[in-house]
């Protein structure tokens, strides 16, 4: 999916799943145990919920013991910065 669909679908997403989807932007890609206890620490109740349902939506991908933020929306920032990236989010 293209990052512009996939931020066209990030309008939708709810408060806490912006958060999450802009931590992934911040951090590209970090391993399960880091991501659910720094996840906790800014207020997710259930990063693991959250981080899953961005994986099925495509937002995320999962890699061994570790997320990452989906390839499109890493070429998004390599492209055009993480400061649009996260504008878009913020939106």
């Amino acid at each position: 999916m293209e990052a512009s669909k996939l931020l066209e679908k990030a309008r939708s997403l709810s408060p806490e799943e912006r958060r999450v989807l802009a931590y992934f932007a911040e951090n590209i890609s970090v391993g399960e145990l880091r991501a659910v206890k720094e996840l906790r620490y800014i207020g997710i109740s259930n990063p693991i919920q959250v981080i899953r349902k961005l994986v099925g939506m495509g937002f995320l991908e999962e890699g061994e013991e570790c997320f990452n933020l989906a390839k499109p929306l890493r070429l998004y920032i390599s492209r055009r910065g993480k400061h649009l990236l996260l504008q878009e989010l913020r939106r």
